[in-house]
């Protein structure tokens, strides 16, 4: 059989010379670095779906060079481009044999979205020889819906996990809260604002203070822009953070709020950027909550689809800080679960390398 050029070629949104900080991205990133590690970047072939029409145009041919030159080839679109990529590689397959495909799924998104659309699916079965989800929520799902050989590989970020002895492990009022996600109306980040609000509202004083950090999303910065209007002077918009510095900037905090909105979240970035940071979350729950949640332990919830609970809970919370305080050294060891060279093992023993 032909060697091939290539051990591995990535297709996914790198956005190159662009400063991205959208989940999507970052993950596509890390798992090209790590494949790298551990092939050398001279392997590693490279397709970036960023830039639109352009992109879209030349991604044919650049999927077509990739069958041929590679013995791997890693997808990693998201649901606008899940249909396009695999339709074309259906094609492709074809004519181009000897590449093994991988779909690394990104987010919670994938079962509800391909239940209903009978040709995705057969696409998807046509055109790739393992998937990779987040969380075993999505895995069943997967499997629910007729989709096979389907491994969970949790989210994962490069992150310096902080050492015990840096930890806060004291806090007096006003208790510092943070959100630290994509800025947009499904984050709950107005849940978030309100519940700070009312809190103080009814103490007469501030027990909380709220930062707001992410990149707002395009299509609702009017929406962002209205709701700053309102903000006391205990909630502040603090801007995007690169994502190799979101430990530093967490560690300070006393908890981080996670009130998504988003039902089929995966496994969050956000939450990996806590746990190393020594941050307990308190979140809403969603449908893989207790793949990436230990309740209690690193983190505390409320049902989802009542978001006047986290209320409650921040109420209960200010009158017992060492609930929270208790939990910091429990999100350092929980973080180890999401470190890309524990993660990316699921990922290389499926890697195609009789010919490497």
């Amino acid at each position: 059989m032909r060697n091939k050029r290539f051990a591995v070629s990535v297709c996914g949104h790198f956005a190159f010379g662009l400063n991205k900080l959208n989940g999507q991205t970052i993950k596509t990133k890390i798992i090209t670095e790590e494949i790298e590690k551990h092939f050398g970047e001279k392997a590693v072939k490279k397709i970036d779906t960023c830039g639109g029409l352009k992109a879209l145009c030349r991604l044919p041919f650049q999927l077509a060079k990739a069958l041929y030159e590679c013995d791997n080839l890693i997808i990693l679109p998201a649901y606008k481009g899940v249909r396009i990529i695999t339709f074309i590689l259906m094609l492709l397959r074809f004519i181009y044999k000897g590449c093994t495909v991988h779909y690394i799924v990104i987010g919670g998104w994938l079962p509800k979205y391909a239940q209903s659309k009978f040709l995705l699916k057969y696409c998807i079965k046509k055109s790739v020889d393992y998937i990779y989800c987040e969380t075993t929520t999505m895995q069943k799902s997967l499997q629910h819906i007729g989709l096979s050989h389907i491994s969970v590989m949790p989210n994962c970020k490069t992150l310096e996990i902080i050492s015990e002895k840096d930890l806060s492990t004291t806090a007096e009022a006003p208790y510092k809260l943070c959100i630290f996600s994509r800025i947009m109306k499904n984050k709950g980040v107005e849940i978030a604002v309100n519940a700070v609000r009312n809190i103080n509202e009814k103490a007469g004083r501030n027990i909380y203070i709220l930062d707001i950090y992410g990149p707002i999303w395009e299509a609702e910065k009017e929406w962002f822009e209205h709701l700053q209007q309102t903000f006391p002077q205990y909630v502040q918009y603090k801007g995007a953070v690169p994502f190799n510095d979101s430990v530093q900037v967490l560690k300070g905090y006393f908890a981080l709020l996670f009130p998504t909105l988003f039902y089929t979240e995966g496994v969050p970035g956000t939450i990996i950027d806590a746990y190393a940071a020594g941050l307990p979350v308190i979140s809403s729950r969603w449908e893989s909550f207790q793949d990436v949640i230990d309740e209690s332990v690193t983190d505390y919830g409320y049902q989802f689809d009542k978001p006047d609970a986290l209320k409650d809970i921040l109420t209960d919370i200010s009158y017992a800080p060492d609930k929270i305080i208790s939990l910091k050294s429990n999100c350092l060891r929980k973080a180890l679960s999401f470190v890309p060279e524990t993660v990316i093992k699921v990922l290389l023993k499926n890697i195609n390398t009789k010919k490497l």
